[in-house]
């Protein structure tokens, strides 16, 4: 069950805020216009010694170089201000990640268990499988020596084998991840077990209680296929991605009437 919709749009907001900033930072800050000016003086510059480099011309050659040298002298502290732009973007993104992390509503309801190892490489973990019907995701973690090593996850259901699916998101090692049954009826004991990587000496499951981010997209990314998404950090990035195309657009359309 997705019960989001209102946090969806916070999200979206959110991202849009965080285009407008960056792109202030880009354009203001970042001093974007002379960049882009420079760039296209050493781009003809360039040119203009390739030719005196096929023509041999020695005098033409030294005077090309000359000017690469003075407009170098230019574009290097605009170079390290557009570094210094981008640690202060990439800032400004993390405090928006750990934002939308913070206001999402749904992980209050998760339920955490702590497997235990059965042997043999084997850990599981129970409980009781109580909350809202449909599909449910137990995010698996499994650690060594307090580091992550990997994680994997699998998708069972409450009460009947219906609703739209969330998916896994495998990383770090890999390993199976499976539940007893595929289907659990209200307050039933539900068992998630994993077969770990060697040298594992935690495995923590995380199960979602049927309630997980979701938007249908109405219309299809290319290359990766996806018309619904499951995290709300990626439909932050997506969303910030088209505003910043849009106020890009914007900005160059107003730009070439002044």
């Amino acid at each position: 069950m997705n019960i989001s919709t209102e946090f969806i749009l916070i999200v979206a907001g959110l991202a849009i805020i965080y285009a407008l900033i960056t792109r202030f930072i880009q354009f203001r800050v970042g001093n974007q216009k002379k960049m882009k000016a420079l760039q296209k003086q050493m781009n003809a510059v360039n040119k203009e010694y390739m030719e005196a480099m096929k023509s041999r011309n020695e005098k033409r050659i030294e005077e090309v170089s000359k000017r690469q040298q003075e407009l170098m002298k230019e574009f290097n502290p605009l170079l390290m201000g557009q570094f210094k732009t981008m640690a202060v973007i990439i800032g400004v993104f993390l405090i928006f990640m750990w934002a939308v992390g913070a206001l999402d509503p749904n992980t209050a309801d998760d339920i955490t268990v702590e497997f235990a190892d059965s042997g043999g490489g084997t850990w599981c973990g129970d409980f009781t499988a109580s909350g809202n019907p449909g599909p449910w995701m137990m995010t698996v973690k499994s650690f060594s020596g307090g580091g992550e090593k990997g994680q994997n996850g699998t998708i069972f259901y409450l009460g009947e084998k219906a609703g739209l699916r969330p998916y896994t998101m495998p990383k770090g090692e890999a390993f199976p991840v499976w539940a007893g049954k595929e289907v659990y009826q209200e307050g039933e004991a539900a068992t998630v077990c994993a077969s770990a990587p060697a040298g594992v000496d935690r495995v923590v499951g995380t199960a979602n209680s049927g309630t997980w981010f979701m938007v249908e997209l109405p219309f299809t990314i290319p290359i990766f296929n996806v018309t619904v998404i499951h995290e709300p950090y990626w439909w932050f990035i997506l969303i910030s991605i088209i505003s910043s195309l849009a106020i890009s657009l914007i900005y160059g359309k107003v730009m070439k009437k002044g």
